[in-house]
């Protein structure tokens, strides 16, 4: 089975469609191709809009002007997979192209005629009634086979000698962090691993603050932590190792990383902004705080708490309250696509 994965310019966005092909890949043997996929220079995402409610029935025409990209030159794909707003119109063109090919995005779709989109795998269960939508977690390239199994930490005591993955942002869409909830994090990184002995592994995001990572190497050069990755020097992709940790910490700015710790097996803890205005993003999050994640136990492993007020007692209660996740992420999602693809459920 040929697939087309279409990448736009952010990680999130295409760490996602790989997650896609991936899954997949449990279906049946697939080859898959790459385009990244860069819009021209007029075709921002208002005129892509525009242009497929009117004119957009001239596929090769309209790919090649807004996105330089030549049908001719393209080998048939059986499916097109793409995540990300500037994918959304390249992938219906490219079905069109090659005459209805099934094209699968992750995310939802807004603005445009989705009649062509054979599934939108959607975070929000209160999107999953959606025509041809189906809610599943955030697809990802993360493979829990990749790492040893977390230490079950059941009580605070079990945190001695525990690594917790911090993974840090930052003001995101409709996401703010005051200054305060930054030293509020820089407080709580401390007392944790004074109080109760844990070995954090922490690193900083694109969109984490150069003060606030600065603060961090700070408390890097005090001992505080055991290992420190800035993202101003270290770059994309530099994450990975750590989802090996026994939990994982995120600030909740970033929905993909929530996530990819759970898919890796380790219970999550999301710290939350005072400033959130993001709807769906909350929805789909208290959804995964809701979700059974852990069988057989059925026990959360995921938990939401204040960065402005949370202090070590209850970050150690909370996080020895969740169980490591055991669900097969991978394979959840394969079974939703299987029926869209005309393909057998595994």
């Amino acid at each position: 089975m040929k697939l087309l994965v279409l990448r736009d310019k952010k990680p999130g966005h295409f760490n996602q469609a790989e997650g896609v092909a991936l899954a997949i890949g449990r279906l049946a043997p697939v080859e898959v191709a790459r385009i990244d996929v860069r819009p021209s220079w007029f075709a921002h995402d208002d005129v892509r809009k525009i242009i497929m409610r009117r004119w957009g029935r001239d596929a090769r025409y309209w790919l090649k002007s807004m996105y330089a990209i030549e049908a001719d030159r393209l080998d048939r794909p059986d499916v097109i997979v793409g995540s990300g707003r500037p994918t959304v119109a390249a992938g219906i063109l490219i079905s069109r192209a090659f005459g209805g090919v099934p094209f699968v995005y992750s995310g939802g779709i807004g603005g445009y005629d989705t009649r062509e989109v054979s599934l939108m795998i959607v975070a929000s269960p209160r999107a999953a009634g959606n025509p041809r939508s189906a809610w599943a977690p955030i697809p990802s390239i993360v493979d829990p086979a990749d790492y040893p199994a977390p230490r079950r930490l059941a009580s605070p005591a079990d945190l001695k000698g525990a690594e917790i993955a911090l993974l840090v942002g930052g003001t995101a869409y409709r996401k703010e962090w005051p200054r305060n909830e930054w030293d509020a994090l820089i407080r709580l990184v401390r007392d944790v691993a004074r109080e109760h002995g844990v070995r954090w592994r922490v690193t900083t995001s694109r969109r984490t603050p150069d003060e606030v990572g600065a603060l961090f190497a700070g408390l890097a050069g005090e001992g505080v932590l055991a290992e420190f990755i800035d993202y101003r020097t270290a770059g994309p992709g530099s994450v990975r190792a750590l989802f090996g940790a026994d939990a994982v910490a995120v600030t909740e700015d970033s929905m993909s990383m929530l996530v990819e710790g759970l898919t890796a097996g380790r219970p999550v803890i999301g710290l939350r902004s005072a400033k959130v205005h993001d709807g769906y993003a909350s929805e789909a999050i208290s959804a995964w705080a809701a979700k059974s994640w852990a069988a057989p136990s059925f026990a959360p492993s995921l938990a939401i708490l204040p960065l402005g007020t949370v202090d070590s007692g209850q970050f150690a209660r909370t996080l020895a309250g969740l169980e490591p996740p055991t669900l097969d992420v991978r394979g959840e999602l394969a079974r939703l696509i299987a029926p869209v693809l005309g393909l057998e459920r595994p």
